[in-house]
């Protein structure tokens, strides 16, 4: 009965002690477990809890461990996350991709909670999930991206042809003020050539401009110095129309001349 006590005390003495010194610790231990008060089987007991005792610290020195492995784990995974989270704002995610990067930030709040609550299985099914959310919002940002531009180039171009549409415009209708007479002209062949009016039924107003050289409207000579009034009225032109008898003096023939101040 006193083997246990001897074999334990000598197990705690031999990493304290040389060996030479076990045989009188052991002789040692019997004689005062010899004299001990204790019945045998209590003794025992002691030196089974001491046992249990030096298990326990073991084990929660090993759960120490695992939590402090947990905890660094945890912590990489988090930085990394923050690091893809900040990227994705920086693309401006939540403008061009916001439902992806609506469900990446959501995924990034469950990670943090999991790495709270210690959860070592839900951190790594999260941190996969996670992934895999900012792949897609990685994509659907720049494919975002790619569209603008599209639609900002589609813009550009249309700009461009207006442009290029209202120089060539400009370049043409640059209308003359003085016209010279030619032979076989007319004051209505005159105000139906392009440069001039496009409208044959308003040469009334070329008349009205020159009447110190005109004295009859049905006679002009080549070579005179004809005025081509620019800034008149609509109301004017819808006038002169009306005493050459146009059908219907208001309708203006599509690329007529109409002065740009005065639309």
């Amino acid at each position: 009965m006193m083997l246990p006590i001897a074999g334990c005390i000598t197990l705690w003495t031999g990493v304290e002690r040389e060996s030479n010194t076990a045989a009188p610790i052991q002789k040692q231990a019997e004689t005062e477990a010899t004299q001990s008060p204790l019945p045998p089987q209590e003794i025992k007991n002691v030196a089974v809890a001491q046992d249990s005792e030096k298990e326990d610290i073991v084990i929660s020195v090993s759960a120490g461990e695992v939590n402090k492995s947990l905890e660094e784990n945890g912590k990489n995974i988090l930085a990394h996350a923050t690091r893809e989270l900040k990227s994705n704002l920086a693309m401006k995610g939540f403008e061009y991709a916001p439902h992806e990067s609506f469900e990446l930030l959501v995924a990034y709040l469950e990670l943090q909670n999991a790495y709270i609550d210690g959860d070592e299985g839900e951190l790594k099914d999260l941190k996969e999930n996670f992934y895999n959310k900012a792949a897609s919002a990685r994509q659907m940002t720049e494919e975002g991206k790619l569209k603008h531009l599209e639609k900002l180039g589609e813009d550009i171009e249309v700009k461009r042809e207006e442009i290029q549409k209202q120089a060539k415009t400009e370049i043409f209708e640059v209308y003359p003020t003085i016209y010279v007479v030619n032979k076989d002209d007319s004051l209505p062949s005159v105000a139906a050539r392009h440069e001039v009016y496009n409208d044959s039924f308003m040469w009334p107003l070329i008349y009205k401009a020159n009447r110190d050289q005109i004295k009859d409207p049905k006679v002009i000579y080549p070579g005179q110095d004809l005025k081509i009034p620019r800034n008149m009225t609509m109301e004017e032109i819808i006038e002169a129309r009306r005493e050459a008898g146009a059908p219907a003096p208001e309708k203006l023939p599509q690329d007529a001349f109409i002065p740009k101040r005065k639309k």
